[in-house]
């Protein structure tokens, strides 16, 4: 016979497997990059980098932002930073963001990201990861050749220090002793955000999407609009 509290363990164990499978059924959140076509109250329509139109409905708490330029000049110690590299041993960086204080923390780690451009050897996509941690220090460096293997570093800087060839190197700390250091080209570009409305979707603006993907309707949980024609580098 099966005892109540048998009973209760197999309902439990069929309730944690359940929320099992909904979490690896669970949408994950994709990265779009291009122009806005159209504007509509509540969606926007993308044309991608690779030529598709994407509709893309804004989730009622889409958060938007500007991007706007910045300068390495600007990553001093402490700056929260988030940068998409190339390579390793060490990692060059395809761009820097800096973090306004209150995104400080933002994606805290490192892992996979998207082929993007690079902007500092031809234009060509290359693999990417990201890195989000805190910047401890940073070196004179010199120009690493250009590589397919990327990465993302978001950190903290502590110190600013250039070689000849205007290249900095930063060494970033993310959590538990794990720390990357990455080459920063003075071609990579810098940008960082600023607070900005719904009103900055504009038809022909650049964008930088996080959305995702369900049922065949893709939602927008951040906008990120280059300004004044900017094309968002991340």
């Amino acid at each position: 016979m099966t005892t109540p509290a048998r009973k209760t363990l197999a309902g439990f164990a069929a309730a944690a497997l359940i929320g099992l499978t909904g979490l690896a059924q669970a949408a994950a959140p994709e990265r779009l990059r291009g122009t806005i076509e159209t504007v509509e109250p509540n969606a926007i329509t993308v044309k991608t980098s690779d030529g598709k139109s994407e509709r893309v409905a804004l989730a009622d708490d889409a958060k938007v932002s500007w991007v706007i330029p910045a300068s390495l000049d600007q990553i001093k110690e402490g700056t929260f930073i988030g940068t998409a590299t190339k390579g390793e041993n060490p990692m060059t960086a395809l761009e820097v963001v800096l973090f306004p204080e209150a995104m400080r923390g933002t994606g805290e780690g490192q892992y996979p990201w998207d082929e993007i451009a690079d902007t500092t050897a031809g234009g060509a996509k290359v693999k990417s990861a990201m890195t989000n941690g805190t910047v401890k220090a940073e070196t004179t460096g010199s120009a690493a050749h250009p590589k397919v293997k990327s990465a993302m570093t978001n950190g903290t800087v502590k110190a600013d220090a250039a070689g000849k060839d205007g290249t900095k190197t930063l060494t970033v700390h993310y959590g538990s002793g794990q720390s990357s250091t990455i080459l920063v080209p003075a071609s990579a570009p810098v940008v960082t955000f600023e607070p900005a409305a719904r009103t900055a979707l504009s038809q022909g603006a650049k964008v930088f999407v996080v959305a995702t993907r369900k049922d065949g309707t893709v939602t927008a949980t951040r906008v990120a609009v280059g300004k004044d024609g900017l094309t968002p580098p991340m």
